[in-house]
């Protein structure tokens, strides 16, 4: 199965490679497009992101936040009060942040591999400021679709939390032996690897917008839409299929549709999925943690089946 799989890879990317040299027009811009949007929305916004989150931990915030929620998280996470921190800084500032921050928890010590994988089945959220800004009002033209899509996308982080809250050894730390990691040159290190972690950010974004606009081209999912009849329903599927790639194109697809309970359902579906870039860009930092990438893909799943039921549920009360 395995060498059957690399093989399927192999074939891939060489026809990745061919359809980039024979039309390098279409994908050098595309790639470039990735990198433009990287640069002018993904790098000022993570940055101070990544910077601030890393320093706060090396001056021992953590512990502070760690006191004040370590029964909530107990009772519900079956984590200690340092994964608060992490689910904060997830919902302030979004994908892939809390990942990172989760990574961080870990090469402090300050959680284990088991509760670092339970930590991050619901510290991997979007910001707000995408979700209600971008999605809502920028696309859907309405801040209270935003609005509904964020209450069902961080709900569905929370049931998610608790679903995993049985995965493996509990061994939580006492909050009161949580010592700030201890650095020569604490702002050196935070700036170094802030900068290093959104480059890698900013590598993946292009990469797969790249091979977004490619699957859109060669038609990947054509015969799947083809199968549905009338144009409305097939803006949808396309923008879900889509958007199980990359979530922010496929939200634009699923807005032009139209305002209706489906649509925003949808788009808060793959915006909980997070799409195969996000999944990407978080299994780099949580490898770090040793965190197995099926769980964080399975939690991220059914995060996205929750939030999808939510979102439905919720809608007659938003609108």
């Amino acid at each position: 199965m395995k060498k059957l799989l690399k093989s399927l890879l192999c074939i891939l990317i060489v026809f990745c490679l061919f359809l980039i040299i024979s039309q390098p027009e279409i994908y050098v811009k595309s790639a470039f497009d990735g990198i433009s949007l990287w640069a002018t929305t993904v790098l000022p916004a993570l940055l101070p992101f990544f910077f601030l989150t890393a320093l706060l931990s090396s001056l021992g915030v953590t512990r502070i936040i760690a006191k004040l929620f370590e029964k909530p998280c107990k009772f519900l996470f079956n984590t200690g009060g340092a994964s608060a921190y992490a689910f904060i800084m997830s919902l302030l500032s979004g994908y892939p942040v809390g990942a990172k921050t989760v990574c961080d928890l870990f090469s402090a010590n300050i959680i284990d591999k088991d509760e670092a994988t339970r930590c991050s089945t619901f510290c991997s959220t979007s910001g707000p400021l995408f979700i209600i800004g971008s999605v809502g009002f920028a696309m859907f033209n309405s801040k209270t679709a935003g609005f509904l899509i964020l209450t069902a996308h961080l709900l569905s982080a929370v049931l998610c939390g608790i679903a995993f809250r049985f995965y493996g050894k509990t061994n939580l730390k006492n909050t009161l032996v949580i010592t700030p990691k201890k650095s020569e040159n604490a702002l050196y290190d935070c700036v170094y690897s802030s900068v290093i972690s959104v480059s890698l950010v900013g590598g993946f974004i292009c990469i797969f917008y790249l091979l977004s606009v490619a699957m859109k081209n060669v038609g990947v999912f054509s015969p799947f839409i083809n199968l549905v009849k009338d144009d409305k329903s097939q803006q949808l599927l396309s923008g879900f299929l889509y958007g199980l790639i990359e979530c922010t194109n496929g939200c634009k697809t699923l807005s032009i549709s139209g305002l209706s309970p489906l649509s925003v359902a949808l788009a808060c579906s793959i915006i909980s999925f997070g799409g195969i870039s996000v999944w990407a860009q978080s299994i780099i930092f949580l490898t770090g943690a040793k965190i197995k990438p099926s769980v964080f893909c399975l939690s991220k799943t059914l995060q996205a089946v929750i939030s999808f039921l939510l979102a439905l549920i919720l809608f007659p009360l938003f609108f």
